[in-house]
């Protein structure tokens, strides 16, 4: 019996990501804006024969996040990110990320599909839904939904995406210069798709592509996100802090997705983690140490404000936590998932560290679980938690762009390799087929 492999997704987000300093890293790129990173980082990734380059979105501005250089603070268009990723690669993966909440659905169907024909069937949809005001002020005309009604919304527009995809039959597409027929119009249907949420006729304008549509990808946590993931993710991203909450997610998934009638050994689950490598553990432990110092007590509470919804605008950063939190945070706000679990990685520490201080902690990784040692010790630590069964593979989330991934390929791959849970070839030509779905 062939040993199973895991996967790897490389998290490409600039110019920070789940590190809020990673533009000040001394060996981190400085030319955000032009397609060298995107093309140096794409071989990157497909030298280490990663599976997946996943490509995050925003739809909005926030003048605290262009300040201090934070994720998000400048935004390509996904798509022509994953289209440059694409045109240096032949194997890697393109996970792109669009919202179902401010896109139509052929506008959606057609991007997407495009790309994975240009890229030879190696395309994911990650599907978001997006909302806040932020947002809705850019989409003026779009209807402002509470967050059930948007997952509603999603899993109409992800229906009529498919419905799209599938609209031309097998055959289709005959391209006969004798006869002079190019396709056969009775093999192409219009799925006329009718929702409460949105309609659209079709057919799509595009014959099906290599991998028969792009994969989906999900990474919803709340009860109604999972029910979405369980019923449309093939692979499911999560960032969860231990192996027992790791394995809970992905044992509810798997239940729900067999609920809604799936094979539940259809979904990939990739658990997010932070690397850091070193020559040896000390000093993998004093670069874990110095990436502290490039986020400012400043950059921090802005970045925390964002994921705990809190208004510390003009909160001190020598503010004690406990106090900022009591004086400022609603009851919704101090059961969030980024406060209870930033309060649960401080533990003692908690009582007496500042809101400057507490914040640069969750800036560091945003609770990306953090590894940290030599490339063999950060492999027999994947390894470990690949073989437990608790995930499928993981999204490697850097702290310096390209470099995180090039020394992870180096430093960390040849291990991973040397166990027998990493491939050394990729196992077919598209992104399903590698990913065995």
């Amino acid at each position: 019996m062939t040993q199973r492999q895991l996967f790897l997704g490389g998290y490409v987000l600039f110019p920070g990501g789940h590190f809020a300093g990673a533009w000040r890293h001394p060996y981190s790129t400085r030319d955000w804006l032009g397609r060298d990173f995107l093309h140096d980082t794409a071989r990157t990734l497909e030298a280490a024969k990663f599976d997946l380059a996943f490509i995050p979105e925003t739809v909005s501005f926030r003048a605290g996040f262009a300040r201090h250089g934070l994720s998000n603070a400048i935004k390509h268009d996904p798509a022509q990110v994953a289209a440059q990723l694409a045109a240096v690669t032949t194997n890697l993966g393109l996970g792109v990320t669009l919202s179902t909440s401010f896109n139509p659905p052929y506008n959606l169907a057609r991007t997407l599909a495009s790309l994975d024909h240009l890229s030879g069937g190696r395309v994911a949809w990650n599907v978001i839904q997006s909302n806040g005001p932020a947002n809705y002020a850019n989409f003026p005309d779009v209807e402002q939904l509470d967050r059930n009604a948007l997952y509603d919304r999603g899993d109409e527009v992800v229906e009529a995406v498919q419905a799209l995809w599938r609209s031309w039959g097998e055959g289709a597409l005959v391209v006969d210069q004798e006869t002079g027929v190019f396709a056969n119009p009775d093999l192409i249907t219009a799925p006329d798709y009718k929702g409460t949420h949105v309609a659209v006729r079709g057919p799509l304008n595009l014959p099906p592509t290599p991998q028969g549509g792009p994969v989906i990808i999900q990474a919803g946590d709340s009860p109604r996100g999972r029910e979405f993931g369980a019923r449309w993710g093939e692979v499911i991203f999560a960032i969860e802090r231990t192996q027992a909450d790791l394995q809970a997610k992905k044992d509810d998934l798997r239940a729900k997705a067999r609920a809604a009638g799936r094979d539940p050994e259809k979904i990939r689950l990739f658990a997010a983690v932070q690397t850091i490598v070193g020559e040896s553990t000390e000093i993998a432990r004093a670069r874990r140490d110095h990436l502290r110092t490039l986020v400012t007590p400043e950059a921090g509470i802005e970045f925390f404000s964002q994921f705990s919804r809190l208004d510390l605008g003009d909160v001190d950063a020598d503010e004690p936590l406990r106090k900022v939190l009591d004086e400022r945070a609603t009851d919704g706000q101090a059961e969030g998932r980024a406060v209870v679990a930033l309060l649960e990685l401080l533990g003692p520490r908690a009582a007496n560290a500042t809101i400057g201080e507490a914040a640069v902690e969750f800036s560091t990784s945003e609770l990306t679980p953090q590894l940290v040692g030599t490339g063999a010790e950060i492999a027999e630590q994947l390894a470990e938690l690949f073989g437990s069964g608790a995930a499928d593979g993981f999204l490697i989330t850097p702290t310096h762009v390209p470099g995180s991934f090039d020394e992870f390929g180096r430093a960390v791959v040849p291990h991973l390799q040397r166990l027998g849970v990493y491939k050394t070839e990729y196992a077919g030509t598209t992104l399903r087929g590698n990913l065995g779905l």
